[in-house]
């Protein structure tokens, strides 16, 4: 954890489904850092940890608006109530049959990280279930 506070700036969020700054949980021994930074991965030498750049496979799409958890709600199945998906909850999920990670950054509105080749067919399906 001091390693990452190190490397990031910050530790990395311990409980399920959150962010700190921009760091999101994803599992038990897993988070997904965002960061523009050019990392050197021998400032984990030693440690029993693995950093991977990810950076091409992802892409992000805004969903943001008084309606954006009713549109949310129509491509996945979780609850995008404030008190259910608070401020800086994230959850990796099935949106619109693709997989994707959903983060609240604000009351109304969330990122999508999806995978780079389904981003447009994702905008495509969320543009149409806005209408």
């Amino acid at each position: 954890m001091a390693a990452c506070e190190a490397v990031f700036g910050a530790r990395p969020p311990l409980r399920a489904n959150s962010a700190h700054r921009d760091i999101l949980w994803l599992g038990p021994d897993e988070w997904l850092v965002l960061s523009q930074a050019v990392l050197d991965p021998t400032r984990f030498q030693g440690l029993h940890a693995a950093l991977v750049d990810v950076t091409s496979s992802r892409v992000e799409i805004e969903v943001a608006g008084a309606d954006a958890e009713d549109v949310l709600s129509k491509a996945a199945t979780l609850d995008f109530g404030l008190l259910a998906f608070p401020v800086g909850a994230c959850a990796q999920t099935n949106v619109a049959r693709t997989q994707g990670i959903i983060r609240r950054t604000a009351p109304d509105r969330f990122v999508i990280y999806v995978r780079t080749s389904f981003a447009r067919y994702l905008q495509a399906w969320l543009g149409d279930a806005r209408a």
